[in-house]
Order: C-alpha cells, then sequence, then structure tokens
C-alpha cells in the first residue's frame, strides 16, 4: 500500500500446495504405507508454490536482488502465473524502477482482467509519476472489482489528498475502515485529514 509514511505495493501471493497421503499400501516395494507418493507434475507445482514463497519472504525482508531472481526464474517456466507477475511488479516498484513495475502489472492484467491488485500496482506506478488523474483511474477501477480491497482504499485516498480531493479522501479511508475498524495508520491518516479539514470532532 502507499500512504504518505509508507510506499509499498500490493502482493499477491498463491495459496500453498498440500499433498495428501496415498491410502492405498504398497507392497513389496519397500516404501512405507504412509509414504507420500507424487507424480512428476506434483513435484513441479509444488517446487514452483516453494518458489514463490521464498521470493515472497525474500521481499518482505528487502532482500529484493534474490526475490527477483527466483520470480524470473518462475517467470521464464511459466509466463502465466499472476502471483509471480504480482511480485516482480513490486519488487521493480520498491527499486523505483517504475517502467518495470507497470510492465508487470499490465502482464498481470492481460492474464487476469479481474485482478484488483495489478490495477492497484499499476496505479502505485502512475502515483509515482506524478499522473494523478490515470492513478485515481487504476485505484477506483481496482476497488470496483473488490470492494473489500482495503489497500485499494489506502492507495486512493492517498492519491485524492496529493489531486487536494479532500474529501473523497475521507470517503476512501471511512470505506478501508469499514472492512476493518482495527488499522491504526488509516485511523491515523483519517485523523490528521479531519484535523487538516478542521473537522476537530470527528478527527478524536
Amino acid at each position: 500500500m502507499i500512504t504518505k509514511m509508507q510506499s509499498q505495493a500490493n502482493v499477491a501471493v498463491p495459496q500453498s500446495v498440500t499433498t495428501q497421503p496415498q491410502s492405498q499400501q504398497i507392497v513389496g516395494v519397500g516404501v512405507p504405507a504412509n509414504a507420500v507418493i507424487l507424480k512428476m507434475s506434483d513435484i513441479q507445482q509444488i517446487s514452483t508454490v516453494g518458489l514463490l514463497e521464498l521470493a515472497h519472504r525474500e521481499y518482505q525482508a528487502g532482500d529484493y536482488e534474490s526475490a527477483e531472481l527466483h520470480c524470473m526464474q518462475l517467470w521464464r517456466q511459466d509466463g502465466t502465473n499472476t502471483g509471480v507477475l504480482l511480485l516482480l511488479s513490486s519488487i521493480h516498484f520498491q527499486c523505483r524502477r517504475l517502467d518495470k513495475s507497470a510492465h508487470f502489472s499490465t502482464l498481470a492484467i492481460k492474464q487476469n482482467p479481474l485482478l484488483a491488485e495489478a490495477y492497484s500496482n499499476l496505479g502505485n506506478v502512475y502515483k509515482e509519476r506524478g499522473q494523478l488523474q490515470e492513478a485515481l483511474e487504476n485505484y477506483r477501477h481496482a476497488v470496483r472489482l473488490k470492494p473489500d480491497f482495503i489497500d485499494g482504499y489506502i492507495n486512493l485516498a492517498a492519491a485524492l489528498v496529493a489531486a487536494g480531493d479532500m474529501e473523497q479522501a475521507v470517503q476512501a479511508y471511512v470505506t478501508a475502515l469499514q472492512y476493518n475498524p482495527d488499522l491504526y495508520c488509516v485511523r491515523s491518516d483519517l485523523g490528521n485529514l479531519l484535523k487538516a479539514l478542521g473537522r476537530l470532532d470527528e478527527a478524536k
């Protein structure tokens, strides 16, 4: 999310793959009855998910170089994986490579035109470039696609503040808090905005 205090793009990571043990016993092969038997395609899928989870952990730790290396390996294997595309978009955004961030967000949108996080990431790029109208369009589209997308509302509010539309920014923050009232940073930003607007009673 991008707020006035933070600059972090949204990241979508696929769910972990779990394997179920085979229920039938294998006799005379030296394999225990409770062993997990995997096909090669299962192993490929597990290694892909494991590598994406590793890349996500590296991203969270700020090791963008390693995260990018692992994501590029995954992208070469499957250029349609939107989790990889979103993470690449976020990595490049954090490294200030805005063209590449926009490129991977656009690829994710081509794979899934309903992927709200990709529009929000693209909005982050436009906002960073000072193209507020384009940023607002992408953030608004993101929250239309996913009405409970809290990061989308936070990004929208920050862009509205930058564009000078304080009343709409208040509404975006209020909407985010309707979905999660416990977000301290959103409450703080909303309170500061209400104080700036002279609405001190509401700011409390």
